[in-house]
């Protein structure tokens, strides 16, 4: 290499440093797989990622993603400095501590729609339903109006789950599903060109229906007033997130309505004592084993001090009635029966430290706890946790 060749070299080495000697800043963004407007126009190339470094002035790792069953566990684990996500991602998010900054102002009513032999929600149990793809946010408000109207998706006949919410009334004109779920304004159209097939049951107020932006609490401001300052430039417009709008009180409150209708877990179990953290601590203290039931990542990413980890992959539904022979508990029922047993996940929307008492409690287990509001409510208690070394 010549002398004038070492000499770039160098300078750009030098001029670089700062920026890679900084903490990586991690953006998450999920996209809905039935949001066809986003999938097509969201496109973070070279560009966009290279001018939100520049604003940052720190490297960025940036991943994509529809698979938003991670994208909804992320919001809880907060090992991302940004997300951009759907709607019901959002409303995750800020009970998370995240702060909502932007969003797409693109605003839809959601409607349960059934065929006319169907005349109300109470008949519902037993019929077939169609949603679209697990974790989108139109499956993720149909089952909260279903949870509304008390009934769950194992009070159905069948659930077949695709891609879009056009094919779900498709589906209903084709008697092969009963109900669905789709947009008011895409519903009104189709039951135009299809009258005397479908009626409207039951229909959310108008909620958001695009894309949000949201970063830590913790951000200092000015770095949140530089990531404002990206959005309402070219090259965030060129990624698909140009019309994004600052928000205001009146969108949380949207968000909270959304956030309310997500599927939680009850609030006890029947035979098992639900704990907070102050009694979790006592119990550790006392030789309690605090028991884990989250991914291999998260449970190395951050844990309850102390705590042992005993994950399995959850394929049950996430409903009281849930089939655990569709799940792997082997890792819970070799904790024994003799030790006092706390179990937890990442909170209330999490199943899996729910399902896992009640598993324990079927094995003979007999003194078991369950930490409900689990690393969520540890971490914001500022309680001791460790990684895996």
């Amino acid at each position: 290499m010549k002398r004038n060749d070492w000499q770039h070299l160098l300078l750009g080495l030098t001029l670089a440093w700062p920026l890679y000697a900084m903490a990586d800043y991690k953006v998450l963004i999920g996209i809905d797989p039935a949001d066809e407007t986003n999938k097509k126009s969201l496109s973070f190339g070279s560009v966009p990622t290279q001018s939100l470094i520049s604003t940052l002035g720190a490297p960025v790792v940036l991943k994509q993603t529809s698979d938003l069953t991670d994208v909804m566990r992320a919001t809880r684990t907060q090992e991302n400095d940004m997300l951009i996500g759907p709607p019901h991602v959002t409303a995750s998010a800020i009970s998370h501590q995240y702060q909502l900054l932007a969003r797409q102002k693109i605003n839809s009513e959601f409607v349960l729609i059934a065929r006319k032999d169907i005349g109300s929600l109470n008949q519902l149990a037993g019929k077939r339903l169609y949603l679209t793809q697990q974790d989108s946010v139109r499956a993720y408000v149909a089952k909260g109006l279903l949870d509304e109207a008390g009934l769950s998706l194992k009070s159905m006949k069948s659930v077949t789950y695709g891609k879009t919410s056009g094919a779900g009334l498709l589906a209903l004109s084709a008697n092969i599903a009963d109900v669905t779920i789709a947009a008011k304004a895409e519903a009104e159209v189709w039951m135009k060109a299809n009258p005397q097939v479908a009626v409207v049951l039951k229909a959310t107020p108008e909620l958001p229906s695009g894309l949000a932006l949201m970063v830590k609490k913790s951000m200092p401001d000015a770095e949140k007033k530089k990531v404002l300052r990206w959005l309402s430039g070219p090259d965030a417009e060129a990624a698909g997130l140009g019309k994004m709008v600052t928000t205001s009180s009146a969108d949380e409150t949207q968000y909270a309505y959304i956030a309310a209708l997500g599927i939680l877990t009850p609030k006890v179990i029947s035979g098992v004592a639900t704990v907070g953290s102050a009694e979790v601590q006592k119990l550790a203290a006392s030789g309690a084993v605090l028991v884990d039931t989250r991914s291999v990542k998260e449970y190395d990413q951050e844990h309850i001090k102390g705590a042992i980890h005993a994950p399995y992959v959850e394929k049950s539904l996430k409903d009281r009635e849930f089939d655990s022979s569709l799940d792997d508990y082997s890792a819970v029922t070799k904790l024994g029966k003799d030790k006092a047993l706390v179990f937890y996940c990442n909170g209330p929307e999490c199943w899996k430290s729910y399902k896992a008492s009640i598993v324990a409690k079927a094995t003979g287990v007999s003194k078991i706890y369950w930490y409900r509001g689990g690393m969520p409510d540890w971490r914001e208690n500022k309680l001791p946790s460790e990684t895996k070394n």
